[in-house]
């Protein structure tokens, strides 16, 4: 198999037409975010905006010595949803 050319996980529709963005603020602000199992990293107390395919995503915040939180949450295209996570110490 020879090189493919650069590729990334883009979603098969290319440039995501129709596409909705979760807005995404957590705290501790430093916790890890995962989105459909990939890692985003916000920066610093910023909103994270993501754009993704319209339909259900997973979203888990993780952090050391605090409870994991995990929903799936529902994104309408064209639409930002917006997602408040405040983690629980353990």
């Amino acid at each position: 198999m020879g090189p493919h050319g650069p590729r990334g996980p883009a979603p098969p529709e290319g440039r995501s037409e129709g596409a909705g963005t979760l807005a995404i603020r957590v705290q501790p602000t430093d916790a890890v975010v995962l989105i459909d199992g990939e890692r985003w990293d916000s920066s610093g107390g910023q909103r994270l905006d993501v754009q993704v395919a319209p339909g259900p995503h997973r979203v888990e915040v993780q952090k050391d010595g605090y409870q994991t939180f995990s929903t799936t949450v529902q994104v309408r295209p064209g639409e930002s949803t917006p997602l408040n996570i405040s983690l629980a110490k353990q």
